[in-house]
């Protein structure tokens, strides 16, 4: 997958214009590049300002951080930057500049109205924001039997999914017992780690077979043929690559210069167009009380409704055709391995308590959110490889010799790893520091009363934020931080940290 990874990079960096994400197409309080800007400095392009990082009492100086509560407004939350006094600045495609705004006006600590992650059961949306992360593991410690997580608050997603009758809503965006059938069920086979080793031969197959249409790609994009020719290129990698581990089968979308099932592409445009716009709603006042409180259907939720409903009916067939062959014994052999050739096993289990249907909710609700969320991450990783010359050089020298002594002469899961390939891993957290797909990481509610965050009490209910992106941003724990420099992760740098402030960035 690497070498894979180099190839597309190097395909992107021939190109006259930076790989491009739609601000609008990407997961909640995420970013990617911008299409045809030309970057200031290493941060990426319409993301970099001349804002002056700020401190304050906290991570640099080991004080406890006073907690300073922004204007919030009943429903809106602070999301008006007129009346609340916060960053006039759009945290949905300048979000860096506005996190690092945040934190320059208001601190280590504060309290603000969110409408997306804030508290529910509070008029006001109330959000505590923290940037230690040692503060907000406290918050994951005492989430109790049913942890929290931010897709409880995404009302588009769940409005869609009451309306078409989805089985599974409460369970993926709900916080009880209901959550944990549905999540104990997705996990397994998904997240053990020997279930997923078992499908990284796949996934890296679909990465080879995907890197072969960047050129075409990147040409389609820098001849103006395709506006956002590589937006859609890297949402059909993470199609194929998911694809490969979901339903056990090789699509090959991402090559515009091979043939593919027209359906295949139809679930790409419906999934993004449906997320694109789904995004853009959970930032929109408007769209929050005429579409959520009021009920009523706005133009965009309407177009939103109507790329989640193709990608559904996609999903539908495939796996009810999927269920019919595995029935009667028809399966391939990597089909016969899948995420859902398994899934319908343990459905007929005796003792479980999901049904056919449920199964095909989970596999669609996972097909659907890899297309976006992963394509985010590849391209910020691709962006920094495409500009770093040195950087590609030696990642590439890297996955040579490990796979070289290490797999044979193949690439493997185990040429891979942190051990054989600590560079890419280098690369990988790098780039997370630098553009996070997402600069809130974590988005908990506490679990009980009188729990302590900078010394300060909180009840059941309130909802606390990790903030991340101003971290890594400052310049007293990282040396130039608008730098993209691997080499700050790699063995040597993390352990001349320890034991200072600067070891806070290390924080799991």
């Amino acid at each position: 997958m690497s070498s894979a990874l180099l190839r597309t990079s190097r395909s992107i960096a021939s190109s006259s214009r930076w790989p491009a994400l739609s601000a609008a197409a990407v997961a909640p309080f995420s970013l990617a590049p911008e299409i045809g800007a030309r970057p200031k400095s290493t941060l990426a392009p319409a993301q970099a300002t001349e804002q002056k990082f700020i401190q304050w009492d906290g991570l640099t100086n080991g004080k406890t951080p006073a907690l300073v509560n922004v204007r919030s407004f009943p429903i809106i939350g602070s999301a008006i930057p007129q009346l609340s006094g916060t960053p006039a600045i759009d945290p949905l495609t300048k979000g860096y500049d506005y996190w690092l705004g945040m934190h320059n006006q208001f601190g280590e600590f504060y309290s603000f109205g969110s409408m997306i992650g804030g508290n529910r059961n509070d008029i006001y949306r109330t959000t505590h924001v923290v940037k230690d992360p040692r503060e907000c593991a406290k918050v994951v410690r005492a989430g109790g039997k049913y942890p929290s997580g931010v897709l409880e608050f995404l009302w588009v997603n769940e409005r869609w999914a009451e309306t078409r009758d989805i089985g599974i809503t409460e369970g993926i965006h709900g916080h009880g017992e209901e959550w944990r059938r549905v999540r104990t069920f997705l996990q397994t086979d998904l997240l053990h780690p020997e279930s997923a080793r078992g499908y990284l031969p796949g996934i890296i197959n679909a990465a080879g077979l995907a890197s072969k249409g960047a050129q075409a790609a990147a040409q389609l994009q820098s001849s103006g043929k395709e506006k956002g020719a590589l937006n859609s290129y890297l949402n059909r990698c993470a199609f194929d690559m998911f694809s490969s581990m979901m339903l056990g089968i090789y699509t090959e979308t991402a090559n515009v210069t091979t043939p593919t099932d027209p359906e295949n592409e139809r679930f790409v445009k419906g999934a993004v167009q449906g997320l694109g716009t789904a995004i853009a709603m959970l930032f929109s006042p408007y769209e929050l009380i005429v579409g959520n409180l009021l009920k009523f259907e706005t133009a965009k939720m309407k177009r939103c409704f109507e790329g989640f409903d193709a990608a559904w009916a996609v999903a539908q067939d495939k796996i009810e055709q999927f269920r019919e062959r595995k029935d009667l014994g028809q399966l391939t052999e990597n089909e016969q391995v899948s995420y859902l050739s398994r899934a319908l096993e343990r459905q007929k289990e005796d003792g479980s308590n999901v049904s056919v249907r449920d199964v095909t909710e989970i596999a669609f609700i996972s097909l659907f959110a890899a297309v976006d969320t992963t394509s985010s991450v590849l391209g910020w990783n691709l962006f920094h490889i495409a500009r770093s010359p040195d950087v590609q050089d030696k990642l590439y020298c890297e996955i040579l010799h490990s796979v070289e002594t290490v797999g044979g002469g193949k690439l493997t899961a185990e040429v891979l790893s942190k051990s054989n390939a600590p560079y890419l891993h280098a690369i990988i957290r790098e780039t997370q520091r630098l553009t996070p797909a997402s600069p809130i990481p974590l988005n908990k509610t506490v679990g009980v009363d009188n729990l302590e965050i900078h010394g300060r009490k909180m009840q059941k209910g309130d909802v606390v934020v990790l903030e991340a992106y101003s971290v890594g941003m400052n310049p007293d724990l990282v040396d130039t931080p608008e730098e993209f420099q691997p080499e700050r992760w790699l063995k040597g740098a993390v352990e001349a940290r320890k034991g200072t402030s600067k070891e806070i960035i290390d924080h799991p």
